[in-house]
């Protein structure tokens, strides 16, 4: 056995080998085991992050020669894992972090070893997919990563997170099954041949074959991503598994479906038509457009961020599909500008969503509910959060100077760019692509005001956020963590995009350059803090306070209390009226008269039910189909052995005839 001794290879072992150690040790239930564990997986991920760091700035490949395991074929970590790599351990440190106070917390819900040993597992499982240099490596830890989740999904066993922990088990298992049948299509030798290799394998397969093998790439994927229609789990799961859980699963496992999905594009994209690329740019669209009015209506904190998610991941399979459209037609500038755009992205959604899923489970602790109606006032409750979480949602917004407004521009002023150039079909498909994605950026700026003005400002509306503190140090470390990090992907993306391989992008004055247009992210967040500390002054020195008294807002004799104050639901009522078709909300108001004799004066409920259009009009028909058939297949068992053997030689016979040719 021989291992490649350079310092980010022995770092990104010790990372592996803590990672493993916390989940042992996480099993043994005796004293503080599950904080000793949590511990060393901090220490495990902050190595894995340093080491992947280094080669990120070094520009190096990590390869850890290991060969009793997958058959002599080495560990390996190159530009495009690196950075998701380097993203997985840092939100698995803070996440590790995170979960020593918050599992005390939550004692009555979930047993600390229990969860500690799967967060080890699930964290594992994500670091060997990116480490696989196979298919038959990549898909065993897929599956590792799959099933540590699946029971972190149902880890306070409560009916809710089991159906939700179901769903995404049948979900998550299609996905990997087509994954498995998508490199089986490939060739017998597939699943042992190396990525780097796998291209040079397929110059004989059909180009049927091909298409057939992309489409369920693309499938296992997008499922994993929770790109629509394939999301029907992660509004489900999200909200269910554990806060921390939630904060790696949105973070950092969907981005691993990113990373599958590029690897694989990078083997077939010589034989990739521009149809492919529609494909995926069209379900993305799809997804952004679905998930932020989703997010907008939802009024669960947990599952608004799940919908959010959707909508995140929808733009950055935008940016993918321009890649795949672009370099089909030989457009290479306008696929790097995607490319680029899509992973800075994906960085950017990363930080914020895991840094705004530790905010909701710290708010969760204090409420004891997901519910946003029963949250408000926190700002003055929970300030220091309260202001790390303004930073984290001005982030998710896509507001100048953070990452995502960057990554968006980006891609957005490639599309103008590339408008006057290519086909009609192709100048067709960028206008209806900047449409909608300017649609889906005012909309996500409306859910994150929803989010912050419901959840912190006013009064609080039950008597649980009125008594609500702020959390514990190590839960409030992490949120502040992501937040500065956030702001520092906006202002640094000059150098982000450089680290990650775009120079041509960047000029050495931090000018971030597409086709004639450049912007410099440093400058622009210059102008904003100028302007905020001009506004702070003239207030300051122009305002004459001494002419204002304090009073009590006019209430016409009624006393203002929290149930005057907008609601979530009233917040989201002009986007549930305009867009009621597609959301399908149904309004049900009941009436119950004070006195039975009076029906006039009466007390009125309502009640706002959120359908699902895709449970309804696909899963639902979908599994009603599915009960028929296997009704009608138990009357195989009709419990004569007679039958039985018939069957069972009629299947051999049938056997024969495939496997044996005439």
């Amino acid at each position: 056995m021989y291992m490649a001794l350079t310092l980010p290879a022995i770092l990104v072992l010790v990372c592996l080998g803590l990672t493993l150690l916390s989940a042992v040790i996480a099993w043994i239930k005796k004293g503080q085991t599950a904080t000793v564990a949590l511990i060393l997986g901090a220490f495990g991920c902050a190595a894995g992050l340093i080491g992947s760091g280094f080669a990120l700035l070094q520009h190096t490949t990590i390869t850890i020669s290991f060969s009793p395991l997958f058959f002599q074929l080495p560990f390996v970590l190159d530009g495009l894992s690196q950075i998701f790599f380097f993203l997985l351990n840092l939100v698995g440190c803070l996440a590790c972090l995170y979960a020593l106070p918050y599992l005390k917390l939550e004692q009555a819900h979930y047993d600390a070893g229990e969860t500690v040993a799967k967060t080890a597992l699930f964290i594992f499982g994500m670091q060997g997919v990116l480490l696989a240099t196979t298919p038959l490596a990549f898909l065993f830890f897929w599956e590792v990563m799959s099933l540590a989740s699946f029971f972190l999904v149902l880890a306070d066993r409560s009916e809710g997170s089991i159906r939700a922990a179901l769903c995404y088990l049948v979900m998550t298992h299609l996905g990997a099954g087509a994954l498995f049948a998508g490199f089986g299509l490939l060739g017998n030798e597939a699943f042992f041949t190396s990525f780097q290799n796998l291209p040079l394998t397929l110059s004989s397969v059909s180009p049927t074959v091909l298409s057939v093998s992309f489409a369920l790439f693309f499938f296992g994927f997008a499922s994993k991503a929770g790109l629509v229609p394939f999301h029907i789990w992660l509004p489900e799961a999200h909200p269910a598994a554990p806060s921390h859980i939630s904060a790696l699963m949105s973070g950092v496992m969907l981005k691993m479906a990113v990373y599958g999905f590029l690897r694989v594009m990078i083997i077939l994209l010589p034989f990739a038509p521009a149809s492919w690329g529609g494909v995926v740019l069209a379900l993305g669209l799809l997804s952004a457009v679905y998930g932020v009015l989703y997010a907008i209506v939802e009024r669960d904190i947990k599952r608004m961020l799940a919908y959010s998610s959707i909508e995140n991941l929808g733009l950055i399979f935008v940016g993918i599909g321009i890649f795949m459209i672009a370099a089909s037609q030989q457009m290479y500038a306008i696929a790097n500008v995607g490319l680029a755009a899509a992973l800075l992205l994906t960085i950017a959604h990363t930080l914020f969503k895991s840094g705004l899923f530790f905010t909701a489970g710290a708010i969760v602790s204090q409420v004891h509910s997901r519910s946003l109606e029963l949250m408000g006032g926190l700002a003055k409750r929970m300030p220091s959060l309260s202001m790390a979480a303004l930073v984290l949602i001005l982030a998710a917004a896509a507001l100048p100077p953070f990452g995502a407004f960057i990554g968006e521009w980006t891609l957005m002023q490639g599309m103008i760019e590339a408008l006057g150039t290519g086909s009609p079909l192709m100048r067709l498909t960028l206008l209806i692509t900047l449409v909608l994605m300017a649609f889906v950026g005012g909309l996500a700026v409306f859910a994150m005001g929803k989010l912050f003005g419901i959840a912190f400002l006013a009064a609080p509306r039950s008597e649980r956020a009125e008594n609500a503190t702020e959390p514990h140090i190590l839960m409030l470390i992490p949120v502040w963590i992501l937040a500065a990090l956030s702001l520092f992907i906006g202002v640094g993306s000059p150098w982000i995009l450089r680290s990650i391989g775009f120079n041509s992008y960047v000029q050495t004055s931090g000018v971030i350059t597409v086709g004639n247009t450049g912007l410099q992210p440093l400058v622009l967040a210059g102008v904003f803090v100028v302007c905020l500390l001009v506004s702070f002054l003239l207030r300051r020195l122009l305002s004459n306070s001494k002419l204002e008294r304090a009073y009590h807002t006019w209430d016409c004799g009624q006393p203002i209390n929290a149930g005057m104050e907008y609601t979530a639901t009233a917040f989201s009522g002009p986007i549930r009226f305009f867009f009621r078709t597609l959301l399908r909300t149904k309004k049900t108001i009941t009436a119950t008269p004070l006195l039975a004799t009076n029906p006039w004066m009466a007390k009125r409920t309502f009640t706002l039910d959120i359908r699902s259009f895709w449970t309804e009009r696909l899963y639902q028909p979908i599994g009603t189909a599915l009960f028929f058939v296997s009704s009608q297949l138990r009357r195989v068992q009709s419990g004569v052995i007679q039958w039985y053997i018939a069957l069972i030689l009629l299947t051999l016979v049938l056997t024969l005839a495939v496997a044996i040719p005439l």
